[in-house]
Parts: C-alpha cells; sequence; structure tokens
C-alpha cells in the first residue's frame, strides 16, 4: 500500500513539474515564417514561432502580431498559441485606412485606432461569456468601417458553451462586442 503511496504522489509531483514548466516558461522557438504588410503609415508583421516542447505529442506555433512605422522597432500587439503549425494567416490583417487596422487569429481581435501606436485586443477566452476554450476557427470573420461600427462573424461548433451567437456587432472599434 504504502509503495502504491509513494508512486502516486510521484506521478502527481511529475505532472505538476511538466505543468509548471508549460506554462510558467512559454517555450517560444525560433523564427520558421515571416510576413509583413503595410499601408504607407505603418506596417503589421507576423512571426511564426516554433514551439520548443515537444512532450505531448506534435508541436504548435505561436503566431507574434507585431507593429512598425517606417524605420522604428517593432511592438508586440499580440501572441496567439495554435496546436498545428498552420500557415500564417495573411488574410486576418486588414487595413481600414491609413490610421486604422486590424488583425484576428482564433479567438483573438486586436485593432488600433490610432496608426499603430496603441492597440485594444480582444480575448474570447475572458471578453466573450461562458465561452469554453478552444475553437481554434472561432473567429471566421471581422468587418470594421472608419465610423466604428462593424461585425464579427463566428465559426460556432454546435452545442458548444459560449458559442450560441454567430454574430457580434460592435459600436466601439471592436474594443466591446456584443450578441446582434
Amino acid at each position: 500500500m504504502g509503495a502504491v503511496r509513494t508512486a502516486t504522489w510521484g506521478l502527481i509531483t511529475l505532472c505538476a513539474a511538466v505543468g509548471l514548466y508549460v506554462f510558467a516558461l512559454p517555450p517560444i522557438g525560433d523564427v520558421t515564417e515571416r510576413w509583413q504588410t503595410g499601408n504607407g503609415v505603418f506596417n503589421i508583421r507576423i512571426d511564426q514561432r516554433a514551439e520548443d516542447l515537444w512532450l505531448f505529442g506534435l508541436p504548435g506555433a505561436y503566431y507574434v502580431f507585431q507593429s512598425s512605422h517606417s524605420e522604428g522597432p517593432w511592438r508586440e500587439v499580440m501572441t496567439f498559441r495554435h496546436d498545428d503549425p498552420v500557415p500564417i494567416p495573411r488574410e486576418n490583417i486588414r487595413f481600414v485606412n491609413d490610421r486604422i487596422a486590424f488583425v484576428f487569429m482564433g479567438w483573438m481581435f486586436a485593432i488600433t485606432t490610432d496608426g499603430g501606436n496603441k492597440w485594444s485586443t480582444w480575448n474570447a477566452q475572458t471578453d466573450l461569456p461562458k465561452w469554453d476554450c478552444c475553437n481554434y476557427r472561432l473567429i471566421k470573420d471581422v468587418n470594421i468601417l472608419p465610423s466604428g461600427t462593424g461585425t464579427m462573424t463566428l465559426e460556432v461548433i454546435e452545442d458548444r458553451s459560449g458559442e450560441e451567437v454567430p454574430l457580434l456587432k460592435t459600436t466601439d472599434f471592436g474594443r466591446h462586442w456584443a450578441p446582434s
């Protein structure tokens, strides 16, 4: 009985240590692909970075979205981890005009209204009530008008918590979204 208890605690300790390593030290590796675009005022770049931890099958990838003015330094906008290394979603970077642009991937969205100086991020994990992670194709499309109104089309999974409404609307450039 004592050996079983010791083995159980040993397994629990090992799992806890691996869990702490995975979540406390994000295993973001080298850039494996890079793509950037711009509108003449500022640029947006996506770096696909390898996931260095291979403990549980195939590694995923991190997608680091950044912005920069012509010759200025690159600043991080948001990072999204995908469980598979999918191609960079070039179609998910949109310039509305020379001051407004937005990006989205998975369940995250970010927008700037001042030419890339400040970004606001929306994350379904914290901003979509009762949503259960992880629908990697949650945000199907986004449209924002120069007035700040817009829509976010969701690719919902039937009977999944928080994904009952396939369309969200905004009146404040996507800082907040509400069911239509």
